[in-house]
């Protein structure tokens, strides 16, 4: 194989590959070869078909599986030979292919971005606060309540009683906006709990002070998707978003208060435990670990901000279109989930790649520096690193590993991308257990 790198940028560059004209001779001899054996035609016994016979009727071009396995081939190879890194998919100029033939070597370009070559210093013992928090009795009472809900009983309040937080009702509703029915805006024997925030922000507020019977309005602003609207940043800019304030006539047809148990030994048995104590032991554990890794979360997002801001990094341009890529299907992937059709959604995808060039742009840049530190220190993704991924993402999508395995191996941009997401996450795994921490004392509520 011959081989010359032009450097076209600083991040571009140009492969001139030649592939040597007994591999060609010889892919071409093969694909006939095993033509010949499927083909059929009149005076020839199978696989006994004359080859130059076969030539006139399918030409050389028409093996096209077969000349895209052999380009993809070398330029892999010349990517070995060169050292070079592709950023994003290369651009392989496939003109030559209508000139390819027997005895002749074969010569195509290939066009790619490569990242940067950086070396990041000072990411070994990088000196963070962690928050160690404690869970306290109170915390752990809202906890052991929420479990004990499940074997409580209901009991009606009184005449005359004012629904308050934590009240159980059954309400009929009718939604209005501007004066028309609302998309989806009626209920019937509903059943809330004020304070549990599953209604639209501020409808449940109004349900307190009024009583059992009574009939009443209720305003509160829609969310930005409660017309099938997709909101595609969590925190809008001011102005550029209308508050859509809804009218909704309601009545309460029941008002309740759940009466919880004692905890006992015999509800702790229910939960797997035998006493009390275990099961309130079990809580407080599971609690402590769930803010752990809350504040583990938190403090690698630090660390990822903390490298991007500190080690100025250029990003290749078909580096930011793979990511709003794969931004954009996993988009379009949760719509699909959701049983939404994708029509129905307003998702834009300009739109979208507009409010998201940031992210992205940190994102890739943040993806360069952990790949870099990875290198330095040697950090690999294994076939086991994959296989984990694959079934997790099985019990996200409700599939079988394998028939996502299959999938994704299937697609080498895909796989590609998996892999550099893992062993981010590797390397952003080796930072966080190389951090020095000063640790802060904090109560859940802070």
């Amino acid at each position: 194989m011959d081989l010359v790198v032009e450097e076209l940028d600083q991040l571009k560059r140009k492969l001139e590959i030649t592939i040597p004209e007994e591999v060609v001779t010889q892919r071409i001899n093969s694909a006939y070869s095993e033509l010949n054996q499927q083909m059929r035609m009149p005076g020839f016994r199978p696989g006994k078909i004359p080859q130059n016979i076969l030539e006139k009727q399918v030409p050389v071009q028409s093996f096209t599986n077969m000349l895209q396995a052999l380009l993809q081939e070398y330029y892999e190879k010349a990517l070995r030979e060169s050292g070079l890194s592709p950023a994003g998919s290369p651009e392989i100029d496939h003109s030559k292919l209508q000139d390819v033939k027997k005895n002749t070597p074969l010569k195509f370009s290939v066009t790619l971005d490569v990242k940067p070559e950086i070396k990041i210093k000072g990411y070994q013992g990088l000196k963070l606060k962690k928050k160690e928090t404690q869970v306290g009795k109170e915390e752990l009472d809202r906890a052991i309540e929420s479990i004990l809900q499940q074997y409580g009983s209901f009991e009606h309040h009184e005449d005359g009683y004012e629904a308050q937080t934590g009240d159980y009702l059954t309400i009929d509703f009718e939604g209005q906006f501007e004066g028309q029915p609302l998309e989806n805006g009626n209920a019937t024997d509903l059943t809330v709990r004020i304070g549990e925030k599953k209604m639209i922000k501020g409808f449940e507020e109004q349900l307190v002070g009024h009583k059992l019977g009574e009939e009443f309005e209720v305003k509160a602003t829609l969310p930005a998707n409660w017309n099938n609207k997709l909101r595609r940043v969590s925190t809008p800019l001011p102005g550029q978003e209308a508050q859509d304030l809804a009218t909704f006539n309601v009545k309460i047809k029941e008002l309740k208060k759940q009466v919880l148990p004692e905890l006992t030994d015999a509800i702790a048995e229910k939960e797997g435990f035998e006493t009390v104590d275990q099961f309130s032991r079990s809580v407080k554990t599971k609690l402590q670990s769930i803010y752990e890794q809350k504040e583990e979360i938190r403090i690698k997002e630090e660390i990822f901000d903390k490298l991007v801001d500190e080690n100025p990094v250029e990003v290749p341009e078909s580096m930011i279109n793979n990511e709003f890529k794969f931004m954009i299907e996993g988009m379009k992937f949760q719509i699909e989930q959701s049983g939404m059709k994708l029509e129905d959604s307003g998702f834009d995808e300009e739109k979208a790649k507009e409010e998201w060039k940031d992210t992205v742009e940190k994102n890739c840049k943040g993806y360069i520096i952990l790949e870099s530190i990875a290198q330095q220190e040697n950090m690999h993704v294994s076939q086991l690193d994959l296989e984990g991924e694959f079934k997790s993402l099985a019990e996200q999508s409700k599939q079988k590993p394998e028939d996502v395995k299959n999938k994704m191996m299937a697609n080498p941009q895909v796989i590609k991308h998996t892999t550099s997401k893992i062993l981010g996450r590797k390397t952003m795994d080796f930072l966080y257990a190389n951090c020095e921490f000063e640790y802060v004392k904090e109560s859940p509520g802070e």
